[in-house]
């Protein structure tokens, strides 16, 4: 696991709405700041770069297919951020519920889930005890928790999944090489400015961490899920992503 450090994102330079630190990760106040900025400069998902918009929607395809998603299903997004994902989800007629730890982030998705699938806070405090799931993803997330938390969360998914329920994680925060410099330019193409395991000279935010295939199989193994699969998505854009999954039993 190695540390991430980063500047920008979207194209929105982190300096210009708060102080950067590189000791402490982003927060719940700091994504609340970004969001603020990034809506200011963005007025509709048809002005993202549109590569990246077709990164989100192919991670649709990858959560039908990998988690082998059926209508009937009950489905949670944990983090789901813009929800690009989660749009096209439900479009299609699949029942999402999404976390996220800012409301901020939901202005584009909102209209379209109704208000008692949106759960805001920290998973799994923000869920009704009750809440069982077919289905539960990180998109995105786990490069924001170390490996103690991480697990923490895993076992907590595990607990929330219905037997033979599925967690899948999908990552743009791996390391699938001997020279690592390559997993940082892949990610570097999300988002921008990334320093390789060290403090940037000029300042810069603590972003999370990068890990390798190896790594996550062990997390998931150690949270309890059995029949582990994992793989790289067929590329369809410039970034590769990385998918893990494993089953309830």
């Amino acid at each position: 696991m190695k540390k991430l450090y980063q500047t920008e994102w979207h194209n929105i330079k982190f300096e210009s709405f708060v102080k950067m630190s590189p000791d402490k990760i982003a927060d719940t106040d700091f994504y609340t700041a970004f969001y603020s900025a990034f809506f200011k400069k963005y007025m509709g998902i048809e002005d993202l770069e549109q590569e990246w918009l077709r990164l989100k929607l192919q991670v649709s395809e990858l959560i039908r297919d990998k988690c082998r998603l059926k209508k009937e299903h009950s489905v949670l997004s944990i983090g789901c951020g813009l929800g690009v994902t989660e749009k096209r989800l439900i479009d299609e007629g699949y029942n999402v519920e999404i976390t996220e730890v800012t409301e901020k982030a939901l202005k584009w998705l909102l209209p379209h889930i109704s208000p008692e699938k949106v759960y805001l806070g920290i998973f799994p405090d923000c869920l009704p005890a009750v809440n069982r799931y077919d289905v539960i993803y990180l998109a995105s997330v786990e490069y924001a928790l170390t490996d103690k938390e991480l697990l923490g969360m895993l076992k907590a998914v595990k607990d929330r999944l219905l037997p033979g329920g599925v967690c899948s994680i999908i990552s743009w925060s791996f390391d699938n090489s001997v020279n690592t410099q390559s997993a940082f330019r892949r990610i570097a193409g999300m988002a921008v400015n990334i320093v390789r395991n060290r403090k940037p000279s000029r300042g810069g935010q603590f972003w999370g961490y990068i890990r390798k295939r190896g790594e996550f199989h062990k997390i998931m193994r150690k949270a309890g899920f059995s029949e582990i699969a994992d793989g790289i998505m067929e590329k369809k854009t410039r970034w590769d992503t990385y998918w893990i999954s494993g089953v309830n039993k």
